[in-house]
């Protein structure tokens, strides 16, 4: 029989006989095997006879022409090669000779050849291919062995069992359309982590199976995938090695079914090697999320704090490894007013300090208009409102103060502040207002406080009064008022010194579970 150029195209085989005349291969309708195909070049390669041989020539394709695997430039055709054209989107095959079946490929194959199979795809596998060849190589020799018309490697999801890759015994890639199995079989061996071998003969059990029947299936292999998932804690079923036949498989041997059990761990080691990567990934790009986080947030705090004749100001800020959207800002300072704010942004995390760079500027821009606090809060709420998803909220703590320490405060959902007097007496300024974005009906009332000499208003976020310790337990607001009440009664240490410092001796080195933020706006004159 002459040689000839063998490949599957819309469902269909189709032939080329090769003779003395070259053979074109490509897009162009003037081609000897016309392939349309937008990744196939118009011109992208021949076969040529050369001696008693015949030799493949790519024709510079954009896409690339490659022989069982391997990108050439001109190879000389051995009986059986596989042709991939553009990164093996499309395959022909080369026979020198007359292809017989695969059941008779099969017994011309030593125990040392059926071994190989494996051996092909462990090279191949520490060559760092793609998955998908990986998982080509595998169906490729499993259908080789077991004689088999098709098989799919399948990974099992929430809703189901499905496609990966699938391959036909002439090395012709399924694709989804294709995908159909027996799902009574698949569904036993996903359930009980056997697999099941009907080689010559479907079982009573699943002969009258409706997909059995429709498919016209004489033969099904079904093995097992089984690897320890990213989030899981035993080594269970995660996908499927499926093969099918509307004739009978060949006998398998105590060696094939072997080999082909290897094949599927081999499969399951690809899809846990794929989970292992993707969980790297996955937190590499949440580390630089949290980088980015931590930058915004950083970015939101003033570079220096503002001087305000007659008063001293201090603030801390100290972010959890979860970036929330805790931030601090002196908006549109004069020498005759100090306008601060302490603010508390829901969630954590990329997303809460983009929230909070967009509540920061446009309070900037509020406070630049010389608008009252009570109208500046309102229609901070409402932007807000209209501007993020109802989960989306902030806690704010506003004030206003002139050089005599009269001022007025709008707390909007916030933990309660504290008026710190000199004789270390405290007094609560405590939350009246709603949250902000949450409510677009809400209405905000400035109350007055007033600053004499010596006193102070400590400001803080819930970070401070939620940090736990070793046992469990909650800093809470009767230790702060305890610390806070200390300092003030003392002169030793700066007042937000001594609230850190006994935080941290609280805590015993306990990661953060949200961030901590504080201001101490303290009038010395």
């Amino acid at each position: 029989m002459p040689a000839c150029l063998i490949w599957f195209f819309n469902g269909r085989q189709e032939r080329r006989e090769l003779g003395d005349k070259e053979v074109l291969i490509g897009r162009q309708a003037g081609a000897d095997v016309v392939l349309p195909d937008a990744f196939i070049s118009r011109r992208h390669a021949i076969v040529r006879k050369v001696g008693d041989g015949y030799v493949l020539e790519d024709l510079k394709s954009a896409h690339g022409t490659s022989v069982n695997g391997e990108r050439v430039a001109t190879k000389l055709l051995s009986n059986g090669d596989r042709i991939e054209l553009a990164d093996g989107r499309l395959e022909l095959q080369f026979w020198a000779e007359e292809p017989g079946s695969a059941a008779a490929t099969f017994d011309r194959m030593t125990g040392l050849e059926k071994i190989s199979c494996i051996l092909d795809f462990q090279y191949q596998h520490g060559g760092q291919l793609s998955p998908e060849i990986m998982f080509q190589q595998i169906l490729r020799s499993a259908v080789t062995i077991s004689g088999a018309e098709r098989g799919f490697i399948m990974l099992r999801q929430a809703g189901g069992i499905e496609y990966v890759v699938g391959l036909d015994q002439v090395g012709r890639i399924l694709s989804q359309a294709d995908f159909e199995t027996s799902r009574s079989v698949v569904d036993r061996v996903t359930a009980d982590g056997q697999p099941v071998f009907m080689i010559q003969g479907i079982d009573e059990e699943f002969e009258r199976q409706e997909s059995i029947i429709r498919m016209n299936l004489r033969a099904v292999a079904c093995m097992p995938l089984s690897w320890i998932a990213a989030r899981g804690q035993s080594e269970e079923v995660n996908g499927i090695l499926y093969l099918d036949s509307t004739n009978p498989m060949h006998p398998l041997s105590g060696l094939d079914k072997k080999i082909l059990t290897k094949l599927a761990e081999q499969a399951s080691g690809v899809f846990e090697k794929l989970e292992h990567l993707r969980g790297i990934q996955e937190r590499r790009e949440l580390e630089r999320e949290l980088a980015l986080a931590e930058e915004t947030q950083r970015s939101l705090l003033p570079r220096s704090l503002p001087e305000f004749g007659g008063f001293q100001v201090h603030a801390y800020s100290q972010p959890t490894r979860h970036v929330g959207g805790d931030f601090y800002a002196f908006p549109c300072p004069t020498e005759q007013r100090l306008t601060g704010v302490l603010a508390d942004v829901s969630g954590k995390g990329l997303s809460a300090a983009l929230l909070a760079s967009l509540l920061l500027g446009a309070l900037e821009m509020e406070c630049r208009a010389e608008r009252p606090p009570e109208e500046i809060i309102c229609r901070l709420n409402l932007f807000l409102c209209q501007k993020t998803a109802s989960n989306r909220f902030a806690t704010v703590f506003f004030f206003k103060t002139d050089s005599k320490g009269d001022g007025v405060y709008i707390s909007a959902g916030h933990n309660p502040a504290y008026l710190v007097r000199s004789g270390g007496k405290i007094e609560t300024l405590s939350s009246e207002g709603l949250i902000l974005g949450a409510f677009e009906f809400a209405t905000y009332k400035a109350n007055p406080f007033r600053l004499g000499h010596g006193d102070g208003l400590l400001i803080y976020s819930d970070g401070l009064t939620d940090a736990q310790n070793p046992d469990g337990d909650m800093f809470g607001d009767d230790r702060l008022l305890e610390a806070t009440q200390f300092a003030a009664q003392q002169s030793q240490v700066p007042l937000h010194e001594h609230v850190l410092q006994t935080v941290r001796d609280f805590t015993q080195g306990i990661a953060q579970t949200d961030d901590i933020t504080l201001l101490f706006l303290q009038r010395t004159s």
